[in-house]
């Protein structure tokens, strides 16, 4: 009786463990790396197939499964170190989200010597634990509160956290690489959602975003409500700092150079802080008397009526002139240059007038 009591405990143990694994093992690949798996796959089939989040989080998370019942079945874990037959999954699931990966490809980087060796270790430790196992002393508490149940709970918490802590959490790479999947479907309007709030940014992400705002006629409108990349060459993907991983750079450079084409010169002056030739520009392209003009055209315009004493062009809005004039008493509110910029930004963080003052 006590041993069937005994089993009864050691299979709600292994249940528990189970659980734990296959929820977080899909809510891991598909809410938080389904982009670097897309990214992977498209750059190790040569662009060649696609990942869908769901089938991929379903299929590796089954595959995962099936390892650690062959590592069940090799070890014979059963007790205190039952958690740990999961080990070799969990380090496959870690190199699998972990892999290196830029313009020249996807490569396993340090994790190829990594791997073996930790797997050399854990062929050590279990090597060991078989030796101890008939002898350790029995729990006799059982159910989901049992001293085994929570040993081998807290085992794979620990396990987890080594998950998410070497594989890739890159912030910005993971935001790059989600709209970058999202423009692929043409879902501009999702793409500019993403990490909109945040505050960091490199020339690829930003001029992702331009491309999204171009195809969704905002860029006049919304370009530096985002965070910027100081210069006009940002604007456009080049080799280097600012290339795409799987969307077609040529397809960007095409669009700019069509349809959206006078909104990114226009957006290549303002970049470049040329409001002289903005000025000359952008009469041309939009009638700035209309109430219609974008609102960094007309952010420029009355920076540039501001500044300059013999304007080509000038322009006047109520509403632009009242914004800027408090814009500018803000700016002189602070002696402390930090303060000033933090201060200024709460209101005007979104302007072309921060961007123009500040970056």
């Amino acid at each position: 009786m006590k041993d069937n009591v005994v089993k009864s405990g050691r299979s709600l143990v292994h249940m528990a463990c189970a659980i734990v694994f296959l929820i977080f093992t899909f809510c891991y690949l598909y809410f938080y790396q389904a982009d670097i798996l897309a990214v992977e796959q498209h750059l190790l089939s040569g662009g060649k197939t696609y990942y869908v989040p769901w089938i991929g989080a379903l299929l590796i998370t089954f595959v995962l499964y099936l390892i650690h019942l062959g590592t069940y079945g090799l070890t014979g874990l059963y007790k205190r170190a039952h958690a740990l037959t999961y080990f070799p999954s969990l380090l496959i699931l870690t190199i699998l989200t972990g892999m290196k990966i830029s313009d020249a490809g996807c490569t396993m980087g340090h994790w190829l010597f990594t791997g073996p060796f930790l797997l050399v270790i854990y062929v050590f430790v279990v090597i060991m634990l078989k030796k101890y196992q008939p002898y350790e002393q029995p729990m006799n508490d059982i159910g989901p509160f049992s001293r085994m149940m929570w040993v081998n709970l807290l085992t794979m918490a620990l396990m987890f956290l080594l998950v998410g802590a070497f594989s890739n959490r890159d912030a910005l790479f993971h935001s790059k690489m989600r709209v970058e999947t999202l423009l692929k479907k043409g879902e501009y309007e999702k793409a500019l959602e993403v990490g909109r709030r945040a505050r960091r940014t490199d020339a690829s992400l930003f001029q992702l975003r331009a491309y999204a705002l171009a195809r969704t006629n905002g860029l006049g409108s919304h370009l530096f409500e985002y965070p910027t990349v100081s210069g006009s060459k940002a604007l456009l993907p080049r080799q280097g700092a600012s290339s795409t991983v799987m969307y077609p750079e040529m397809e960007i450079r095409r669009f700019a150079s069509t349809k959206a084409a006078d909104d990114y010169r226009l957006c290549a002056y303002l970049l470049d802080k040329d409001l002289l030739s903005f000025a000359k520009s952008v009469y041309k392209c939009y009638d700035i008397k209309s109430a219609n003009l974008p609102k960094h055209y007309r952010e420029a315009l009355t920076l540039y009526t501001h500044k300059s004493n013999t304007p080509v062009v000038t322009y006047h809005n109520s509403v632009a002139d009242a914004d800027y004039e408090d814009f500018q008493k803000l700016a002189r509110s602070e002696s402390d240059k930090q303060q000033r910029e933090n201060a200024v930004r709460d209101t005007y963080g979104n302007t072309y007038w921060f961007y123009y003052f500040f970056r």
